[in-house]
């Protein structure tokens, strides 16, 4: 019984950051998204969510980044939607907790102010949801 609940945790450990982030909320799929550097105003990817509300960046250098959701939808249901929540997750670290943040609307969508930490870059999965 013990090596049972042994390979369980092996097998969801490393879901439990996805499981926590969608704990509070439903995920957002299908939303234009567009992740840009605050230093220079360069687009570091332009994609849309996935069926779990999430993406992968590769490779963000540490710095300030914006990230702008559902600039394509109307403004009215942007409004109802009230405040969406963004998780950053880096890819290389499982498990790992969830950097959470409240998106708030803006003429542009939904949108947030995200930090890198300082060290090398990494790889963060995005997990929006509403």
């Amino acid at each position: 019984m013990r090596i049972l609940g042994t390979l369980l945790a092996s097998l969801v450990l490393p879901f439990l950051p996805v499981a926590i982030a969608w704990a509070a909320n439903e995920p957002v799929t299908g939303v234009d998204v567009t992740v840009r550097s605050k230093a220079d105003g360069r687009v570091i990817i332009e994609t849309v969510t996935d069926g779990r509300g999430a993406f992968v960046v590769r490779e963000m250098w540490p710095g300030l980044y914006t990230i702008e959701a559902g600039a394509k939808l109307p403004l009215a249901l942007l409004k109802r939607s009230g405040e969406w929540g963004i998780a950053l997750i880096p890819v290389s670290i499982r498990p790992a907790k969830p950097e959470k943040h409240r998106a708030k609307p803006t003429a542009r969508g939904m949108q947030v102010d995200i930090i890198v930490p300082d060290g090398t870059m990494g790889s963060y999965t995005v997990i929006i949801t509403d």
